[in-house]
């Protein structure tokens, strides 16, 4: 391997105990932990590397379910410039072992799912892999429910799953739809999604009224915000939408807090407690990593939800957030990778 895995005791330490080639340049690997991870279905699991005498971080969704998969499973696409894709698709070998944080992320099924009864998800190329996770979580374990799955890739050769989806659409035949769409299609219905086509997709498919409907949505950026944009011209709520971000470049920040003095930042972590000060344009979590307080995060761009805390006194002005919703928000959940203590001290828990 051209990378050396972090071995630090809070961490997972994790042996490949397989590889599946399911794509060309996508890789599924079977994982197995000394000590069992909890997950749920549509999180991801963040490697943790040493580079140049720092960690790096990169995160890669599951691709299994946790009620329904016995073996753990994380699927990843090579980048032509990735700095660790690449190795891990390309020189990893069954018996190597990782290192790894808790499994994350916030693209989960409802604690309620009675409250729809529809349930479409919209993935592009590897965007596939946590909407995967998602897709056999609901059809395994709720009956009562429908799915659809509206999934674009440039061509058959490139779908990744495809026989398991197809396998799980003939199972659930009486409630669960594939619409397969390729970009290299003659036919215009049967290629790009768009603005123009996914209505038709919607209204071909969908059941019941609008409210009873939820959608999932992972792919590259512009495609997902096309999907956000066509389904609020539709009439759904922002609610309705939940979307997951593969996107880990740094946003553009064009605006600054109006209070950039110096803080406290009063953080409890389960039974540890740790006070710092800490002041813009330094992030709680950049001055936190400085001092050697350990706090979870992945990202560092408010994109991936890792490092959401709590805020129980004082406020937190975030430069991003492409995660948290104002149910969120006005539960007190920050984001520390792009949080800044203003208007005097404050209290996070974890």
């Amino acid at each position: 391997m051209f990378f050396k895995p972090s071995f630090q005791p809070t961490y997972h330490r994790v042996k490949v105990s397989g590889i599946i080639e399911e794509a060309p340049d996508v890789h599924t690997l079977q994982l197995s932990f000394e000590t069992p991870i909890a997950y749920q279905a549509g999180q991801f699991l963040t490697l943790v590397f040493e580079d140049l005498h720092k960690e790096d971080r990169r995160s890669y969704s599951f691709s299994s379910a946790p009620s329904i998969d016995n073996v753990v499973t994380i699927t990843i696409k090579r980048i032509s410039n990735g700095r660790y894709s690449r190795p891990l698709t390309e020189n990893l070998c069954v018996g190597d072992q990782l290192s790894a944080t808790s499994a994350t992320g916030l693209f989960l099924l409802p604690n309620r799912i009675e409250h729809f009864q529809q349930y479409f998800f919209f993935a592009a190329g590897i965007g596939i892999t946590p909407i995967f996770s998602l897709l056999k979580e609901l059809l395994f374990q709720h009956n009562d429910v429908s799915a659809v799955l509206i999934y674009s890739n440039s061509s058959p050769l490139q779908t990744v799953f495809e026989n398991e989806i197809n396998e799980l659409q003939k199972r659930y035949k009486n409630r669960f739809i594939v619409h397969y769409l390729f970009s290299n299609a003659t036919q215009l219905n049967n290629a790009r999604l768009s603005k123009w086509l996914l209505p038709q997709l919607v209204e071909r498919y969908a059941l019941g009224k609008k409210t009873e409907h939820l959608f999932y949505v992972c792919g590259p950026f512009a495609y997902m915000r096309m999907v956000r944009y066509a389904l609020q011209e539709l009439g759904y709520d922002d609610a309705q939408i939940r979307k997951e971000n593969f996107d880990t470049s740094h946003p553009i920040h064009l605006h600054k807090p109006s209070d950039q003095k110096s803080h406290q930042v009063s953080l409890k972590l389960g039974t540890e407690t740790h006070q710092f000060d800490s002041q813009y344009p330094h992030t709680i979590l950049q001055t936190a990593k400085k001092l050697g307080i350990s706090l979870p995060y992945s990202c560092e761009t408010g994109r991936c939800g890792s490092c959401m805390l709590r805020c129980t006194k004082g406020k937190v002005w975030m430069s991003y957030n492409e995660v948290l919703t104002e149910k969120d928000l006005s539960e007190g959940k920050i984001l520390t990778c792009v949080g800044y203590p203003i208007g005097g001290d404050v209290w996070l828990e974890g």
